[in-house]
């Protein structure tokens, strides 16, 4: 009973400290709007923690109005504030087949244009993954 009660506070203070976190359900396709974004950061091997040597990468991300959430269990309790940590800029993440590729040239070309992307979400388990929540993206409209 004691976790219930700290799990609702814990949420409470998110909400009032970062605004409304919309919790999306996981293994069902979702649309989101915003901005796409060309993010540039730093890859393998440290992902940021020695700059020099590690890889400049550029990856594109929604921006979204709004930080989202999803489900997730935490590796340990105390580390829900990390594990579980809301997003508000989506990695996007596309297939390697022809309709990924398709989508990807699409993304690139809309690079500042508000965006309806449709896909998967999904809790980062890596650290390449780049952003705590990412889409697998099925669809893109570029809205006018």
């Amino acid at each position: 009973m004691a976790h219930r009660i700290m799990f609702i506070l814990g949420l409470v203070s998110a909400v009032f400290l970062y605004g409304q976190i919309v919790i999306e359900p996981v293994n069902r396709e979702v649309t989101v709007s915003g901005i796409i974004r060309e993010v540039h950061g730093y890859g393998a091997p440290g992902y940021g923690e020695d700059k020099k040597t590690d890889a400049r990468i550029t990856y594109l991300v929604i921006d979204l109005p709004s930080p989202i959430n999803i489900s997730c269990t935490p590796e340990k309790p105390e580390w829900a504030p990390i594990d579980c940590d809301s997003a508000k800029k989506l990695k996007l993440f596309f297939t390697s087949n022809t309709s990924g590729d398709e989508l990807e040239r699409i993304a690139k070309q809309s690079i500042g244009k508000g965006a309806h992307v449709r896909g998967y979400l999904q809790r980062q388990e890596t650290v390449g993954e780049m952003t705590p929540i990412y889409i697998n993206v099925t669809n893109i409209q570029i809205l006018p």
